[in-house]
């Protein structure tokens, strides 16, 4: 602050009284601090004391567990003033806390600060239960939980929407053979570990077809029955075997029993065969959906065997809705 000159009577300080005569000048030593009120006017200050001193934070020496243990049952009055006798008694050599410890301390002994501390600790054991009871409450029981009611197994899966196959197991058909030259007439069983339909065919119709078509015999019944070897197995795009089977791979493998080699590609089998009117089809024809990306064949009674697209088996269906047409690689009567 800079320093200005100020009349006598502006000066807001009590005068110092004078000091007396002595004999030294060394005996009346000069107030430190202040200038005396007798000294020249443009010698004093305008710094006027502050009414309220700054806060001083006693830093008390550091307490062993020994010391402070008399102090857990006294009064918080007495404790404050064992610990103000303690601070004062205090050797050189001992430990002192930190301003922020000391304030920890003072804040300890104020009633109103461990009358707070009491009620929140208070309002918390309160609270607890019942915060911990509504947790659980919402972690176990959402608003739209619902216990689902239990479903009696079925054989029917769903594969997809609208789409439905069922799986019959230890199918045992019976086909007829007769032999033209002694006029003899002999029924065998053949039996499949699965029948799998969709779409609404039975297994009995399944059955009635399959049974027609092998008891024809020839090279057409071979084709058939090996392609029958193939039922439930998954589709699997470009395979050809019982770990997984494709459209064409399925008619691939099918006329390779009667010798015909077919590549594996729908337009290339569909280029090799010749297309026939609907009326005429028989069984053991493939069926080529016109946008030849879909290739069967044809089982009779309107079936049709296939293998589907990823993520089914092979199985039984009947005619679909789609344009299609029927493809010939045999001859009618073989």
């Amino acid at each position: 602050m800079g320093r200005h000159a100020l009349p006598a009577a502006a000066d807001d300080r009590r005068s110092a009284p004078a000091p007396s005569p002595s004999p030294s000048p060394a005996a009346a030593p000069r107030s430190r601090g202040r200038r005396a009120a007798s000294g020249p006017a443009l010698a004093r200050s305008s710094y006027v004391e502050h009414e309220q001193p700054a806060r001083v934070v006693a830093l008390h020496p550091v307490r062993s567990a020994a010391a402070t243990t008399p102090l857990a049952g006294a009064t918080k009055a007495g404790a404050a003033k064992a610990g103000a006798a303690k601070a004062g008694a205090a050797t050189s050599g001992a430990a002192f806390l930190s301003r922020t410890g000391s304030l920890r301390a003072e804040r300890a002994l104020d009633p109103r600060h461990v009358r707070r501390a009491a009620n929140a600790k208070r309002a918390a054991l309160i609270l607890a239960p019942a915060l911990a009871f509504t947790s659980a409450l919402t972690l176990s029981m959402p608003a739209n939980a619902a216990t689902p009611e239990p479903t009696a197994p079925r054989l029917t899966t769903t594969s997809e929407q609208l789409q439905t196959y069922t799986v019959a197991h230890d199918v045992e058909i019976p086909v007829t053979s007769t032999d033209s030259m002694t006029a003899t007439t002999t029924t065998t069983v053949v039996s499949y570990p699965t029948l799998v339909t969709r779409f609404g065919v039975t297994t009995a119709q399944a059955e009635s077809a399959i049974s027609a078509a092998l008891s024809a015999g020839g090279d057409r019944a071979t084709v058939l029955e090996t392609a029958l070897q193939y039922l439930g197995d998954p589709y699997v795009e470009g395979g050809a075997s019982h770990a997984g089977i494709d459209c064409s791979g399925l008619t691939m493998v099918a006329y390779q029993a009667v010798g015909i080699q077919l590549v594996h590609y729908v337009p290339t089998q569909d280029a090799a065969a010749t297309t026939i009117p609907d009326s005429e089809a028989k069984p053991g024809d493939m069926v080529v959906y016109d946008n030849e990306d879909h290739v069967g064949l044809y089982l009779g009674d309107g079936l049709v065997l296939q293998a589907p697209h990823p993520g089914e088996v092979v199985d039984i269906v009947p005619m679909y809705s789609a344009a299609h047409h029927f493809a010939r690689l045999l001859p009618a009567g073989s």
